[in-house]
């Protein structure tokens, strides 16, 4: 019930696409921002050389990635292709501000989930309540304990309530939460990606590259020479 009325208040390609999310809570990334940096610091120093050298960078795997992220790829793709910084700048900003608009439509539509269920469990339950009412005003069968009879309908009428809250709190929910915090980790990312394509573009000196984007990481996680 939950899921169908959900179906009814987002559109139905927005519910698939929260629910088709539900692994990736459990799965933990194959890299850090700081792999990142270290991309974009290696990157630098090879566009220094030109743009043959970095175009050749297109269809390389970086060393200590299992492979380079596609947003990155697009960077180099724009600076090939001979974008303006301003262009570049647009482009990456507009993806950014889409890409999270999409997740926070899923997020949304888990936690309507959320709203939801208890509300249809609470429904479960008075549907279950109707019928057990409306037995007790059969008698009850030979050697059978109307008391027990009286707990027992009880309970399968209280069941639903149980699942819905239970699905409410301990799974729409916090899955909702985590889309959120996922969105508001990907801006960190979208933000490197923005500065670090920019510098690239720029020219900048590798140095330099690394000290601008480790300005978006606590101290303790930030590039060092050490690595």
């Amino acid at each position: 019930g939950a899921m169908a009325a959900t179906c009814i208040a987002f559109p139905l390609p927005d519910f698939i696409a929260a629910i088709s999310g539900f692994g990736k809570v459990f799965k933990a990334k194959d890299f850090t921002n700081k792999d990142i940096i270290q991309d974009y610091v290696n990157l630098a120093a090879i566009a220094k050389k030109g743009i043959p050298e970095l175009e050749k960078q297109l269809d390389e795997k970086p060393e200590h990635m299992p492979f380079r992220l596609g947003t990155i790829k697009g960077g180099l793709q724009m600076i090939v292709d001979g974008y303006s910084r301003d262009d570049i700048r647009e482009i990456l900003e507009n993806q950014e501000e889409f890409r999270s608009v999409r997740e926070i439509k899923k997020a949304n539509a888990m936690a309507k989930m959320g709203e939801y269920a208890p509300a249809f469990g609470m429904i479960g339950t008075l549907i279950g309540l109707v019928f057990m009412l409306g037995s007790m005003a059969n008698p009850p069968e030979p050697g059978v304990d109307p008391a027990a009879k009286l707990g027992g309908s009880m309970a399968v009428a209280l069941i639903t309530t149980l699942y819905g809250a239970f699905f409410a709190f301990f799974f729409f929910g916090p899955f909702s939460d985590q889309l959120k915090y996922e969105n508001e980790d990907k801006k960190i990312e979208s933000a490197i990606h923005l500065e670090g394509i920019l510098l690239l573009h720029a020219k900048t000196h590798p140095i330099m590259v690394r000290d601008k984007l480790n300005a978006f990481l606590a101290r303790k996680d930030r590039l060092t020479d050490e690595g």
